[in-house]
């Protein structure tokens, strides 16, 4: 049966809509990887005006009635097809009355400001100088707090922040999980044991880049639809259908850091993978659900499978190859304690998967604060050395370490650190129930690397569902419960007594 032809008109509009979106994705990636430095004013403002044409278009009164009529024609669809399309419209006037509440003027602003104070972060972190960043940081910070006050909240203005990262959520109910979560972790971290570097000499970008070259494919998303690259700071976009990018970075003393890296983005590549083969994609409910949902499909892969002694089993023979090392040399059981060390760190991409919640509250305060007003940015160095201080007893020595060491306030990205914790609460539930539908997969693993059951479990469950249902409706029906961080904890506690035998 054809679509009534509103229905046509409207997804004419959003697929204009997502392909100018998506044209700005490649010019983003290709000014973190690619560009030239001298390219970096007018990449801006190209951003900037891409940018503001896909919000005016969102926007637009026409676009707005294309909507309604869409709406109106649903009736004349069989019965069974109605609640889908009800679904993908009210995803899209969510996102709509949300684009509605900021001027154009705005928009083109945050995404020009935000692409300039990428690169002046990247310069003062190499420096070690947070003053050289700070009044950049000062205007991203008004900024956020003047998007917060379009949003509008009810009881703080980082609500609406959190919000666009993972709908409905609230600072004060993420306090609560966040502080009974910091409560089970403190007595891991105490027993969890530390392991030293086994690597016998530095490894070569050239060797490391060869080993990590191999893993996206291993896991599932093959080089016909991904492609592998240098950055910064370790990312992962879609540039559309067919076409996800990794980065990493490398590290020649701790080749684990590039490893894990790939591990993580590829997480979300193949999660960006499986959206775009939902039906009729692009639609409004083709898209990621949540930002938590997103990293937990990172952390999955990166943790529960790339930290597991099935993976390591299947791999090390490969890795020693590609290092040009021997058994003797990097023995296996020094290296898979090593890859579930615990130890406290000043670095939040370098922390292990213990302590790495840590990392996130620390942050999840400070910014919350810091957008409520309760706190300035020209004292952010201190408060951050404090609370380094206080929850890993470190002393931060430069702020490279320390205040600079993340992209994500350069970005403007307030309210997305949370939802690293949330990943990882959702990615113990998702891979505890997993492994109660397929007892034997980790035999798989190891023997021959196949990850086929798994990567078919998230299809099903997760990828193909897009925004069809809400985060908790989604948990409920795939796991059977709300979301809860009891299975992180018995998660690190059975980690912890594997590597301590």
């Amino acid at each position: 049966m054809a679509l009534p032809q509103a229905l046509e008109n409207y997804r004419k509009q959003y697929r204009k809509i997502k392909l100018f979106q998506d044209v700005a994705s490649v010019l983003h990636w290709d000014s973190e990887v690619m560009m030239p430095e001298e390219g970096r004013e007018y990449r801006s403002a190209q951003i900037a005006a891409v940018a503001e044409l896909t919000h005016d278009w969102m926007t637009d009164k026409s676009f707005l009635n294309q909507i309604q009529s869409a709406k109106q024609s649903i009736s004349e669809l069989p019965e069974s097809e109605r609640s889908l399309w009800n679904r993908e419209l009210e995803v899209l006037m969510e996102e709509k009355e949300k684009a509605d509440k900021l001027p154009s003027e705005f928009v083109s602003e945050f995404a020009k400001v935000t692409n300039l104070a990428h690169a002046e972060w990247a310069e003062a972190k190499k420096a070690k100088n947070f003053q050289s960043f700070a009044k950049r940081l000062e205007e991203l910070v008004q900024l956020s707090k003047k998007q917060a006050n379009y949003f509008g909240y009810t009881t703080e203005p980082y609500d609406a922040l959190l919000d666009s990262y993972e709908k409905g959520a609230k600072a004060n109910q993420i306090q609560i999980l966040f502080s009974d979560l910091k409560e089970s972790l403190v007595p891991i971290v105490a027993t969890a044991p530390k392991f030293k570097n086994p690597f016998p000499r530095p490894i070569s970008v050239e060797k490391q880049t060869k080993f990590c070259n191999r893993l996206p494919a291993l896991l599932g998303l093959t080089t016909k639809e991904s492609r592998l690259d240098t950055s910064n700071h370790p990312f992962s976009t879609s540039l559309g259908q067919g076409d996800k990018r990794i980065t990493t970075r490398y590290s020649e003393a701790d080749p684990l850091s590039s490893i894990f890296g790939v591990l993580h983005e590829t997480g979300h590549s193949l999660y960006e993978s499986g959206l775009s083969a939902m039906p009729d994609w692009p639609t409004p409910i083709t898209e990621f659900l949540s930002l938590g949902i997103h990293e937990s499909q990172s952390r999955l892969w990166e943790n529960q499978v790339g930290r597991s002694l099935p993976f390591w089993e299947f791999v090390y023979p490969i890795l020693l190859s590609d290092f040009g090392l021997t058994e003797k040399e990097l023995p296996f059981q020094e290296l898979y304690q090593y890859i579930n060390s615990t130890e406290k760190t000043k670095v939040r991409v370098e922390a292990d998967q213990v302590t790495y919640n840590l990392h996130i509250i620390l942050r999840f305060e400070i910014e919350r604060d810091l957008i409520n007003g309760k706190i300035q940015v020209k004292d952010l160095p201190e408060i951050w050395n404090t609370k380094m201080k206080e929850s890993f007893g470190l002393k931060i020595d430069n702020d490279s370490e320390g205040v600079l060491q993340d992209i994500h306030w350069s970005m403007g990205a307030f309210g997305y650190f949370p939802t690293y914790t949330l990943g990882n609460i959702f990615s113990s539930q998702f891979f505890k129930k997993f492994t109660e539908e397929f007892p034997d997969s980790h035999n798989k693993f190891s023997a021959n690397g196949d990850f086929s059951d798994l990567l078919g479990w998230l299809r099903k469950n997760i990828h193909s569902k897009g925004k069809i249902y809400d985060v908790d409706t989604l948990m409920k029906q795939t796991t059977g419960e709300s979301p809860n961080a009891k299975h992180l904890i018995s998660y690190l506690n059975g980690k912890i007594k594997e590597v301590s035998k």
